[in-house]
């Protein structure tokens, strides 16, 4: 019987069920299920994907046929880790919360900002954060949209799911660059529920020069070092948007990324990785053809040392991966997150070859 992706990933689902627990872990299985493509990647690689606990898309973007899987981080065991911060993660997986904390414990870092939200909207009720919004008022948030773009994302969640873009240009409304009218964009909104409002960041800087149609992030990971308790950056990369990311960088939705070399904050060759095993490889942004490749981030030394301070200011949170936006010499933080996916730095080395990382990896056993 010739075997289709459909009957495998019923019998991977059969399967992971009966599995010993260090081979199952509910994230993982999901996400690897949806992956599974036996045209991508053999069924013979496909196990072996499985059963060393990468995505089968890791397993090309690793190059693990010639490379020891054993030098990288297992996505499973990332997963199985998740709450590695304990009941700290609630600060990373609530938006409102996030911000509310963040701003206290920033005070006094020059230029370290969180970004601010205007409202959040539950089961379609407008509620006011800010005092350019009225609470329960739409016409109030139509009245800033008039003055800034504004983005709707989740309160909960990440990867760019659910996030939107409104602007008005000469009186016209869109949605993510499609016209819709008054009444329908106030339909829309009615229509939400646990969802956050906030100014769209306009970037400037060198990132913001690269390519200016997205919000460009840097994913800087800190951690705790588990002996002195110090905070450190694990690995940080610069990721960029393209036209078919839209108004997010997320390199699942064909977001450009690029490492940051953390002693001389360069960034490396740009990349385009695909969950279908495609790669690409440029020295400049594929689109807006300015120069990525050895491209200097200004002020990193001092950036670093803002992170560090910031961090050491929570050493309840012992690993998250942020989300920074650098614009004009200011640092916003955007967003925190559990367990952040790996797959964004392993594609350029093995987390092995970062030494503080790796030891911290082994000491909370997410290597066998």
């Amino acid at each position: 019987m010739k075997i289709t992706n459909s009957l495998l990933r019923r019998f991977l689902l059969l399967l992971s069920k009966m599995l010993p627990k260090k081979y199952y872990d509910e994230i993982f299985v999901g996400e690897f299920i949806i992956c599974v493509d036996l045209k991508m990647l053999n069924l013979k690689k496909t196990a072996l994907s499985y059963k060393h606990g990468f995505l089968p898309f890791e397993y090309i973007w690793f190059d693990l046929e010639h490379n020891d899987y054993r030098n990288y981080i297992p996505t499973r065991s990332n997963y199985q880790r998740r709450r590695i911060n304990g009941s700290y993660n609630a600060i990373l997986g609530n938006k409102i919360l996030f911000e509310k904390h963040l701003k206290s414990v920033i005070t006094g870092i020059d230029k370290l900002h969180v970004v601010e939200s205007l409202a959040y909207v539950e089961n379609g009720f407008l509620h006011s954060l800010n005092e350019d919004v009225i609470s329960g008022d739409i016409d109030s948030l139509i009245g800033v949209l008039e003055k800034s773009d504004i983005i709707i994302k989740p309160i909960s969640g990440d990867a760019g799911v659910g996030f939107e873009c409104l602007s008005c240009r000469e009186s016209n409304l869109f949605i993510n660059h499609q016209s819709v009218s008054c009444d329908f964009l106030k339909s829309h909104i009615k229509k939400l529920d646990n969802y956050l409002i906030q100014r769209r960041i306009i970037q400037k800087g060198f990132a913001g020069e690269i390519y200016s149609g997205s919000v460009n992030t840097m994913r800087i990971a800190t951690m705790i070092d588990p002996d002195t308790g110090r905070p450190f950056i694990a690995y940080a990369v610069h990721r960029f948007g393209s036209r078919q990311s839209g108004f997010v960088d997320n390199v699942g939705k064909g977001g450009i990324t690029a490492e940051i070399d953390l002693n001389t904050g360069r960034l490396s060759m740009a990349h385009l990785y695909t969950k279908k095993g495609h790669r690409e490889t440029f020295e400049d942004h594929p689109e807006s053809k300015i120069k990525i490749y050895n491209q200097q981030i200004p002020n990193w030394a001092e950036l670093k040392r803002k992170i560090t301070e910031m961090t050491g200011r929570m050493p309840y949170l012992i690993y998250v991966g942020w989300d920074f936006v650098l614009s004009d010499g200011e640092l916003y933080v955007l967003e925190g997150n559990v367990s952040p996916g790996l797959g964004l730095v392993q594609l350029y080395n093995p987390m092995k070859e970062y030494p503080e990382a790796w030891k911290f990896f082994r000491h909370y056993g997410y290597i066998n």
